[in-house]
């Protein structure tokens, strides 16, 4: 990713100067969301989301009653609304991103994003977030929830926690009397 950020640096520089600082902190996620993976043909395989319509033109798709699943960015996804919507990665750094911690304004745009995302949803909104992540470098360390959700109430925010099912129970049990 070092040699990624270093070859475009200079590109955005020079035929977008208006944006520049901009576009160089979206290069700086992009290696940010790089850190998260080990591999750089699955990182690339995750990347390569093909667009609805293409998706839609080239396979039939099977009789069905059910709307297409859209991933969206929150960018992408304004005007638009949805029968439910999945905001991902509701962490600290993630959302607010950490480049806009430096200014109100930039965490005040970073509040107004989150806005437009759970605004999207018509009937249902999930909010999500992982308590552990792994990053490059640092191994698997634990995370804080988004500040966007600090003031929420309980009564609005249903907490749910994901917890890994064992294979054999019974072992569990075993080590617990042993």
């Amino acid at each position: 990713m070092e040699a990624v950020i270093a070859y475009y640096e200079p590109i955005l520089e020079e035929k977008h100067a208006e944006d520049h600082p901009k576009r160089q902190r979206d290069l700086k996620h992009f290696a940010e969301v790089a850190e998260n993976y080990q591999r750089r043909t699955r990182f690339l395989e995750d990347l390569a989301l093909d667009p609805i319509e293409r998706s839609a033109r080239e396979n039939e798709a099977p009789e069905s009653d059910e709307p297409p699943l859209v991933l969206s960015t929150i960018h992408s996804a304004k005007g638009l609304e949805f029968r439910a919507v999945f905001v991902i990665q509701a962490v600290e750094g993630n959302l607010p991103s950490r480049h806009a911690f430096g200014t109100p304004a930039a965490l005040d745009e970073e509040l107004r994003l989150l806005y437009v995302a759970v605004t999207r949803a018509k009937e249902q909104l999930f909010i999500s977030y992982p308590s552990v992540r792994y990053q490059r470098g640092r191994g698997r360390t634990l995370t804080d929830p988004s500040r966007f959700l600090d003031g929420v109430s309980e009564d609005v925010l249903e907490p749910v926690e994901l917890v890994e099912e064992h294979e054999h129970p019974e072992q569990i049990e075993e080590s617990v009397e042993g």
